[in-house]
């Protein structure tokens, strides 16, 4: 019998809990040995919230789970895992998967335990970077040396790239990287969660009190850079043409005071919901609650939406999806959701009217969008994609996109 092929994943955002499941799932099959190396101790203000993770160690069959003790509690950039090098002796893995950015030190600690305990091993790295290499915008001359050192170690250390879209690929190729690179997300939706619940639909439609709304909702930071300023001023003014519909908030962010002032001052309260900060493990019930889920990004001066995980999120759960046509999300959602123009907002008060009043619209979408996002954003997909990409890898065999030829996210380009 073959021994399981041993992949070491390094990620500080693996620290929350439902973020694991995917390599659980891949874990499941015998045929691989999953070990997550994540910092133990970790205090994360990603959504507006400070959380704290302290977590175990766990072994569970052909999953396991290794908190380590780092130099940083708190700053994803800069921290560093204490002590490795047992772990690595320890494991022994085959493959080594860095989800962590180009600029980031730890990718340095983890090349030289390689050499050291693991020279065979073979490296993938995850890159949401679509602003070109960290060296290339570089005004300090000192940073820029050090960052140019760290690029080119980059690509003298790893066999291949993961990206999240078509822009993070253009990124890297302009910094020179020619090894392959495959468009695959790094955490992908559980489906186990994210998905259509009557039951619940109805528990948290009566929780927020709009049983008989036709809700329109959203998940994640309240910000303008999310387009939520867009969604409720849009909001706002139809409300006073439908008096069915509502508006579902969930999350916390530096708007959520403006918008609350603006739902008072228009006599809204009873139709608009803000829930602040929630768990990651509630966002599929409220999703589940929605008519039809709002995205409106919108491309800032030093920000682009790389790849918003709700989106697919919502269309997983079989809610109608309506999101701006900023970055990444054109390529990622494709004919699955109805597009509108970042900041448009009559472009996206048209949309959302047409999703009011047109049900077989909404149906349809729904249904194009659990579609996708099952075969190209769910653990279920991605896992079995994944297995293609590292076959690939272990064996320098890679399989290229032929000109013209639809997204496939197991073939580089």
């Amino acid at each position: 019998m073959n021994k399981p092929l041993k992949i070491a994943i390094i990620s500080h955002a693996l620290v929350i809990p439902v973020f694991q499941n995917r390599w659980k799932q891949l874990a499941q099959d015998k045929n691989y040995e999953i070990h997550l190396l994540i910092p133990k101790y970790w205090e994360q203000t990603w959504f507006g919230e400070k959380v704290i993770y302290d977590q175990k160690e766990v072994h569970d069959e052909n999953f396991h789970l290794y908190p380590m003790a780092t130099t940083s509690l708190r700053n994803w950039g800069k921290y560093l895992f204490k002590s490795i090098d047992g772990k690595f002796r320890k494991i022994k893995p085959d493959l080594i998967y860095i989800i962590h950015e180009e600029s980031i030190l730890i990718h340095h600690q983890i090349y030289l335990y390689k050499k050291l305990f693991a020279p065979e091993a073979k490296i993938i790295f995850f890159s949401m970077n679509a602003r070109g290499i960290p060296y290339q915008k570089a005004t300090n001359p000192i940073k820029r040396i050090v960052h140019k050192w760290m690029w080119e170690n980059i690509k003298k250390n790893t066999d291949a790239a993961l990206v999240h879209y078509p822009g993070c690929v253009d990124s890297l190729r302009s910094g020179d990287y020619k090894k392959p690179i495959y468009l695959q997300t790094q955490v992908g939706v559980d489906e186990t969660l994210f998905s259509p619940n009557k039951e619940i639909r109805e528990k948290y439609r009566k929780k927020i009190g709009f049983e008989d709304k036709f809700i329109i909702g959203y998940t994640g930071r309240l910000t303008t850079d999310k387009g939520v300023d867009d969604l409720v001023a849009v909001f706002i003014k139809l409300s006073k043409r439908y008096e069915n519909i509502a508006l579902l908030l969930v999350g916390n962010g530096d708007l959520k005071k403006p918008i609350e002032e603006d739902i008072k001052v228009n006599n809204l309260e009873n139709r608009v919901s803000i829930t602040g900060f929630i768990d990651q493990g509630e966002v599929p019930n409220y999703m589940n609650a929605m008519d039809t889920f709002v995205l409106g990004s919108k491309t800032m001066p030093h920000w682009i939406d790389t790849f918003p995980l709700v989106t697919v999120q919502a269309q997983a759960i079989k809610v109608p999806v309506i999101a701006s046509n900023s970055a990444s999300i054109p390529w990622q959602l494709d004919d699955s959701a109805r597009i509108f123009k970042e900041g448009d907002r009559a472009d996206l008060s048209s949309v959302i009217v047409e999703f009011i009043e047109n049900k077989d619209l909404r149906d349809s979408y729904a249904i194009k969008g659990q579609k996708r996002s099952h075969e190209n954003f769910c653990h279920d997909g991605m896992t079995k994609n994944f297995k293609k990409i590292v076959d690939q890898v272990m064996n320098d065999k890679f399989i290229y996109h032929k000109k013209d030829e639809d997204y496939i996210q197991w073939k580089a380009v």
